[in-house]
């Protein structure tokens, strides 16, 4: 019994991560469930058994990053720091999540431009609360009177554009040999605190 729960958790693992690497490099229409059993080493009754259907399976890969970002952002946002505290926290704490799950930007990045057909309410839901928690850090900056009359979600748009495109790029960059004048991929930390630093004079009243 217990030698069977291990085996279907490493087989559920293998297909999650087959599937993230395909819907990444094909998009959903294109990829292909004898790919990913193939890749991951099962048969496709495994994949269907696991995951119901291959939107099931899409939909799980994109819930797993909202379902991380989302509690890491309200755990962040329901903590006793101040609000720049908190939003140096949150770009730290996202840009660790893309990072850990390199396949996301681009299988995101091709949703949203094909109009989120795949998305259900409760997939936007989960996409919600991550927003949900940096409006919460915005709107305490106001109160304490340390961030300007600023839009949140206009600035939460600002944000995740600039960090869904530059992971984007950086698996471009190093999946292929880098042409004269290319710039070359820029390290994880000097993004973080890039990032950190441009979202703090966006918000600062006396930026």
């Amino acid at each position: 019994m217990v030698r069977k729960k291990r085996s279907a958790r490493v087989s559920h693992a293998a297909i999650f991560a087959a599937a993230a690497e395909e819907f990444a490099e094909r998009g959903f229409d294109a990829a292909g469930v004898d790919r990913i059993a193939a890749r991951a080493h099962v048969n496709k009754a495994m994949l269907y058994y696991h995951f119901g259907s291959k939107r099931g399976l899409y939909l799980e890969v994109l819930r797993h990053m909202f379902r991380a970002v989302g509690a890491r952002a309200r755990a962040i946002a329901d903590g006793p720091e101040t609000a720049e505290q908190k939003t140096d926290a949150w770009i730290a704490a996202i840009i660790e999540e893309a990072s850990a799950r390199p396949w996301f930007p681009s299988i995101m990045l091709r949703e949203l431009a094909s109009g989120a057909p795949r998305f259900d309410p409760e997939t936007f839901g989960m996409m919600n609360a991550v927003y949900a928690a940096v409006r919460d850090i915005i709107l305490q900056g106001q109160r304490e009177g340390r961030f300007r009359d600023v839009d949140p979600l206009l600035t939460h748009l600002t944000i995740m554009p600039a960090i869904l495109m530059f992971f984007a790029r950086q698996r471009v960059l190093t999946s292929i040999k880098l042409d004269q004048g290319v710039a070359e991929p820029r390290p994880q930390d000097q993004f973080v605190h890039h990032m950190q630093d441009s979202v703090r004079r966006i918000l600062r009243k006396d930026a």
